[in-house]
């Protein structure tokens, strides 16, 4: 009997150990919504505590898909709330000071989650030290109470010569026009979806999207000949506003997909086709797996 009161003993302790350690994953909610996402940064205001997460834990120049949650100081984090934000780049050029934002989205409450909210920013430069920086604001309104949080962070460029996924340019039409590669976020040999956010620069200096354009795609591996590959598409605009289309690799390795922006006449705005003379368009994504 001594022995079967130190085994049950020994049981109930394994039991509870197993069972806080899962209790650390679990919000005061009782659910468990962050898997396989990664804290980029928190930020607390008067009582609550802004968290903010994606796949890779930073803030890239790029397309930036962001998930938020607000915790109270109780710990308990809202199921009901609306964020606005505007993301904002200050600029010290000898002397002067510019400021400008970038393309991004609204926040919306995530389907299926009871925690989550998210939306997107495409950072169109990198943060340059302290006389270049972004600064990220987010308005909240929650259980009655009004609160806004005012904070730098910091923005990275993954850029390289084999890692390109932001491209911009000056059309024809004397429009800056950016446009950020979404998808394929893990390309394969063979066709692959291809997703791009095609925006421009405003009258405001605001960025919006851009519609019923056409965006021709190209892919080619300049280690190898700078030869193609089949199963391309054009990319068209989506209902989601995104430009959606086909991609081809015929082999792992190094490719650049070079792009051409036509508007909705077929008039070209940015962009030139490959030849033997041209073995790139000027506007273009890099990616090598």
């Amino acid at each position: 009997m001594k022995y079967l009161k130190i085994s049950m003993l020994v049981a109930l302790i394994a039991v509870f150990m197993v069972s806080c350690s899962k209790d650390d994953d679990i919000t005061p909610n009782n659910i468990n919504e962050i898997e396989n996402l990664q804290l980029i940064k928190s930020f607390s205001k008067d009582g609550y505590t802004l968290e903010l997460f994606n796949k890779s834990g930073k803030f890239q120049v790029g397309y930036n898909q962001i998930t938020l949650r607000l915790k109270d100081s109780n710990g308990k984090y809202a199921e009901q709330a609306s964020l606005e934000w505007m993301p904002m780049m200050t600029m010290n050029m000898g002397g002067m000071t510019h400021e400008h934002s970038s393309p991004f989205s609204k926040i919306k409450k995530v389907n299926g989650k009871q925690t989550l909210f998210e939306g997107y920013i495409v950072f169109i430069m990198a943060s340059d030290g302290p006389d270049n920086y972004w600064n990220l604001m987010v308005d909240i309104s929650v259980n009655g109470q009004d609160l806004m949080i005012h904070e730098n962070i910091n923005v990275i460029s993954t850029e390289t010569e084999y890692n390109k996924v932001y491209t911009s340019g000056m059309g024809t039409d004397d429009v800056n026009y950016m446009l950020a590669l979404i998808e394929p976020s893990d390309p394969k040999i063979g066709t692959n979806d291809i997703v791009v956010g095609l925006f421009k620069m405003g009258e405001n200096h605001d960025f919006p999207i851009v519609d019923n354009y056409k965006i021709k795609v190209d892919p080619r591996m300049p280690g190898m000949g700078n030869h193609s590959a089949p199963g391309n598409v054009d990319m068209t605009q989506g209902n989601d506003g995104f430009y959606h289309g086909k991609v081809g690799f015929s082999m792992s390795g190094y490719w650049k997909i070079n792009l051409i922006l036509e508007d909705g006449s077929g008039t070209v705005i940015k962009g030139e086709p490959v030849t033997e003379t041209n073995p790139e368009s000027s506007l273009n994504f890099k990616i090598e797996f």
